[in-house]
């Protein structure tokens, strides 16, 4: 919920600290960047400290860090805000879920993780409707204010009914690992980022980052291998199906968070629908995922996981399929139904992945793959943004070009249709309104060709069940 109020309060905090777009990104890339290189730690500080003790130390962290955001009059006071508040709020889905899986018997796993899901997304389908509200009717400072009285809520009930698990004082902290793993996700989050506005790897500045981000990616990955006692245990990513889990939860990330990236500019711009209407249309898919994430936590023991990621696969690519081929006069109710095609989707996804992930793995190795999981996540949503808005720009570049080729005065077959008013070959006005229809279709053209190229990861999703795996079945 808080990633959805923060991106939709931007325009309106650009006008309080009077200052660009790419300034005004760094509020949400400061959080992001933040919740990347502690993620991974949660799993070592609920060894050490306790899991309940560093839920309670996140959720307060985060409570105040988003009352210094609400309350924030300079840009580097609320980067700084949102930096803390990614560093607290990196400790609370991944030690939420450790929890989780410890309160529940394994063979409810499935069930629990569904349930967990719903509360998820409550938070993506609040987001943008409560966004939209307060940044209207009040102030984009109460997107952060709002945190509040739910976080101490949950803060209360935590403390109330939780238990504690037993901490381990002599835990050793790889501080190199740390280290080597942190620097290749800040510079690949700076890459990803900076990398349309620089022309990628045009860039010699992308080039040093993304070398700087693959090399310390290597000597993490020899570290943890040959280190006594490393950051994380290689033994997690020896296990086949959770390295699967975890790449096709980038997927996920890709989809999903690409996909919101674009479709509501395509609504608002093309389709005329309003902001808070907008929102609306987004609602039927985050309703539709919380339905099939708890059906899915039911069947899931009975089907296995194959069958609903490939099922999720083929629904996910045919809601892509037919959204690619929408036209500005498509209906509201096509839109509802292919929007929640694509709800129903994520939740065989989801709720599947998350529990075919934890199914192989032993118990110590929970802690650290509910961090990995939890940035398996992040990093498939800052990769969809990305490489979604470069696709758009690239393909909106190709579209105006091939349709602009045969716009000429001489052009014999154009000179002698019916033009509508405006739009004349004979003078300069008429040439501008030529150019003005143009680079709007290129562009509505170009969210087309993006959903195109969603099909296709749906493809891949498809076919990369059958390296997956088949675990035993039970009839319970």
């Amino acid at each position: 919920m808080d990633t959805f109020l923060a991106g939709i309060a931007l325009p309106n905090m650009m006008g309080t600290f009077s200052t660009t777009l790419d300034e005004i990104s760094w509020i949400l890339t400061a959080y992001l960047v933040a919740v990347a290189v502690f993620t991974p730690l949660t799993a070592w500080l609920g060894r050490r400290y306790g899991r309940k003790r560093v839920l309670l130390t996140g959720i307060l962290g985060f409570v105040i860090a988003s009352t210094f955001a609400g309350t924030s009059e300079t840009l580097f006071e609320i980067v700084t805000a949102r930096f803390i508040q990614g560093v607290f709020g990196a400790t609370l889905i991944p030690v939420a879920q450790q929890i989780l899986l410890d309160l529940w018997p394994k063979e409810r796993h499935n069930i629990a993780l569904g349930w967990f899901s719903v509360g998820m997304m409550v938070g993506l389908i609040i987001g943008p409707i409560l966004g939209g509200f307060l940044t209207d009717y009040y102030s984009w400072r109460w997107n952060f204010f709002v945190n509040i009285p739910g976080g101490l809520t949950a803060f209360t009930l935590i403390f109330l009914f939780v238990r504690e698990n037993k901490p381990d004082p002599s835990r050793h902290f790889d501080l190199t690992g740390f280290m080597l793993l942190g620097t290749a996700l800040i510079c690949m989050q700076w890459v990803l980022d900076r990398g349309e506005q620089l022309a990628w790897f045009e860039s010699d500045k992308i080039i040093v980052w993304t070398s700087i981000s693959l090399c310390s990616l290597y000597l993490f990955i020899v570290h943890i291998v040959t280190a006594r006692r490393p950051f994380v245990d290689p033994a997690l990513f020896q296990n086949r199906t959770f390295t699967i889990c975890a790449c096709y939860l980038i997927l996920l990330g890709i989809m999903m968070f690409g996909f919101i990236a674009l479709f509501p500019a395509l609504l608002q711009n093309y389709l005329g629908y309003p902001v808070m209407t907008s929102g609306l249309i987004l609602t039927p898919r985050g309703l539709a995922t919380m339905v099939a994430a708890v059906f899915v936590g039911h069947v899931l023991a009975r089907v296995g996981p194959k069958p609903l990621i490939f099922a999720g696969s083929v629904m996910m690519g045919t809601s892509f399929f037919f959204l690619a081929r929408i036209t500005p006069e498509v209906d509201a109710f096509s839109l509802l139904f292919w929007i929640g095609i694509q709800g129903v989707s994520f939740g065989f996804f989801s709720t599947t992945l998350t529990a075919a992930a934890y199914a192989g793995l032993p118990n110590e190795l929970r802690p650290d793959a509910t961090a990995f999981l939890a940035l398996s996540r992040r990093i498939g949503a800052s990769i969809g943004v990305s490489v979604l808005v470069a696709q758009l720009l690239r393909f909106q570049q190709a579209n105006r070009a091939t349709l602009s080729e045969n716009i000429s005065p001489y052009n014999e077959r154009l000179r002698h249709l019916v033009l509508p008013d405006g739009l004349r070959l004979s003078d300069q006005d008429g040439l501008h309104a030529f150019g003005r229809m143009v680079n709007e279709n290129a562009e509505f053209i170009a969210y087309l060709d993006c959903f195109n190229f969603l099909v296709w990861v749906c493809i891949v999703a498809a076919f990369g069940v059958f390296l997956m795996k088949s675990p035993e079945r039970t009839s319970r």
